[in-house]
Formats: C-alpha cells, structure tokens, sequence
C-alpha cells in the first residue's frame, strides 16, 4: 500500500457551496456523513446527511435537514458510546442540538431518519463559527464572535443548559481557575494553577 498516493473513490455533489463536513464515528451503523452548506441561495435545509450502500456502492442522500434554514458553519457528530440514535451538532446563527434516529427501510437498503431538536441556544448572540465534542459524547463546546467559548451538557431528563463559559479576554479569568491577585494577570494565574505540587516546592527553596 502506498500511502503517499490516494485515489478518488466517491463523489458527492451538493449543488451548493460546502462549508464543512463530518463523519458519523459510530462503528454500529453504516458509514454516514453531514454536509453543512453555507449558501445564502440554496434552497431546503441547510444540512444534507449522506449514508453509503454498500450493496450500491455509493453514497446517497437520506435527509436534508430543514431545522437548519440558515448558513452553517460547522457540523460535527457526537462520539457514539452505545446510543441506538446520533447527536449532531451545529453552528450557525445559533447552536442546535440534533437527535438522529435510524430507521431501517427494506425497500432502499437505507436508513430513514427519525429527526428531534432537543436543544437550541443563541446565547453567543452573534455567528458561531466551530463547535466540538468531547471524547464521551456528553458535552458540547461553541465558540462564537463574541470571543467565548461555551460548553453545553445535558441533564438525566435530557434537558440541555449552559455550564460553563470560558472568554478569550486576557484579563478576566477563565471559568473555573482562581482569580489572579493584585499586579498579576490571568494568564500568569492560569500558569501557576496548571504547575504541578512539586515544582512550586522547589522554587519556594
């Protein structure tokens, strides 16, 4: 196998301009992709799932999401620990929460989508530009042009809120780190904090 040459397997057509991609991770089900468009002109939902038959051997399009009208920035699927459905992720004027259940169609060989918005939140006020994942799946992080990032978790009811919001503003502290003291500056705090026990031993000797 060489590796420094790659060749063109597939090819999917959106018709309009594509701003990002993810893959669905999950090993469960078949391989599946989200598109994110970020034409002003196109016309339906904004965000287009593709799945891959394997007995066509090619990609189709199963669902064009029209819970998002308005131009996107970044989708990203949620890692998937044993969830029977997906949680897609995306970034436009606001942040949505999308929950994706497969439904198996015989007649196509392809999944039918059960499509649900657990949770929808603006309040970065202004565009999102990336939101991300953590390893577990559980929890959200946004950033936006109002120079935060927000992380967003879900309760057991699947109720979904706001639990922290780190800003890119040098001098205020981030969420969760000691305040710095009098002459120092935040990012001088955050280093301290992050020094591990030893260390701050030895440059007290």
């Amino acid at each position: 196998m060489n590796l420094s040459q790659w060749q063109l397997l597939n090819e999917i057509s959106t018709k309009n301009g594509c701003s990002c991609i993810t893959w669905n991770p999950s090993r469960a089900h078949p391989p599946m992709l989200a598109v994110g468009i970020d034409s002003q002109s196109s016309t339906g939902g904004l965000v287009q799932i593709y799945e891959y038959n394997e007995t066509l051997r090619k990609w189709a399009r199963i669902e064009n999401l029209v819970q998002c009208s308005d131009p996107v920035h970044d989708v990203a699927f949620a890692p998937n620990l044993g969830r029977s459905y997906h949680m897609l992720a995306v970034a436009s004027k606001d942040v949505r929460i999308l929950m994706l259940s497969p439904v198996r169609d015989p007649a196509t060989s392809l999944s039918k989508l059960d499509i649900r918005q657990p949770a929808q939140f603006d309040d970065h006020l202004s565009q999102v530009w990336r939101v991300e994942w953590n390893i577990t799946g559980t929890i959200l992080a946004s950033s936006g042009d109002d120079g935060c990032v927000r992380l967003y978790k879900a309760n057991h009811l699947d109720n979904w809120k706001c639990i922290s919001v780190l800003k890119g503003d040098a001098s205020a502290p981030l969420s969760g780190l000691p305040s710095a003291p009098s002459g120092r500056s935040a990012s001088a705090a955050a280093m301290a904090a992050s020094k591990p026990p030893w260390l701050k031993d030895v440059q007290q000797l």
